[in-house]
């Protein structure tokens, strides 16, 4: 798989990694270590599926580390372990710098990681989002509802331009979505997603927004923190996102 000219490719079976090419001398030896090792001051996360730390890497590298688990029945069988010759990691990396070129705000990858051939495992480092909480803790967090109203808006702006670009995120839910003081937000987690050449269909766009709303009524089953107010101030501004010209 190629990966984009900010990055190189090194290391040679079973350990490979893509790593951004200004940061290969202070990662390339930790990244292409034959088992990778968490430094002793990493903090796990509790979003996700358990597999993911906040690390402070040398030079000041400010990251998280996301360990590619299995979610599902089958996770039950093999945890960590996939099949196929395109990896993830890799390929999440190519449509994370996709994503972010089309004009989304999306977290930067720093590096991938894959251990193994057809049978590998994966590691995902990406920058941290500095002062950032998710989607959900910010909602709860909002001191009123126009406090909340504004976390909406600023949300559907995203998801609006995230679909404008073209954009279909497999799992977009109140964890992939961070809020930073403003506010602004940044989406996490393109494993899966998928691009199109224009804006996103009205079907794979209703797909996509249900997947948040259930992620969202999961959270917050009785409307409190986000009731009619706040969804229509998403609604809103989500529709001006797409209407709106979109980077390319």
């Amino acid at each position: 798989m190629t990966v984009p000219a900010a990055y190189a490719m090194v290391g040679t079976s079973p350990v490979r990694a893509a790593i951004r090419r200004d940061l290969l001398p202070r990662l390339g030896s930790w990244l292409l270590a034959p088992h990778l090792e968490l430094p002793p001051d990493a903090v796990r996360l509790g979003t996700g599926r358990g597999a993911a730390y906040r690390l402070v890497l040398p030079g000041d590298v400010r990251a998280v580390l996301r360990l590619y688990r299995r979610g599902g029945v089958l996770a039950r069988v093999v945890r960590e372990t996939y099949l196929g010759l395109r990896p993830r990691p890799l390929r999440e990396l190519v449509l994370t710098d996709e994503v972010r070129r089309r004009g989304v705000a999306a977290a930067e990858v720093l590096a991938a990681r894959v251990e193994g051939n057809v049978a590998y495992r994966g590691a995902l480092l990406t920058a941290e989002v500095p002062d950032a909480t998710t989607l959900g803790e910010a909602l709860r967090l909002a001191s009123d509802a126009p406090a909340r109203a504004k976390l909406a808006a600023a949300t559907g702006r995203a998801v609006g331009k995230l679909h404008a670009a073209g954009v279909f995120h497999a799992d977009l839910n109140v964890s992939n979505i961070l809020i930073r003081p403003g506010p602004e937000v940044v989406l996490v987690d393109f494993d899966r997603a998928r691009l199109t050449s224009g804006p996103l269909a009205p079907r794979a766009r209703r797909r996509n927004l249900a997947r948040l709303t259930r992620s969202l009524a999961k959270l917050d089953p009785s409307g409190r923190l986000a009731g009619e107010t706040e969804r229509a101030a998403f609604a809103a501004a989500y529709a001006g996102a797409m209407h709106a010209p979109c980077a390319s």
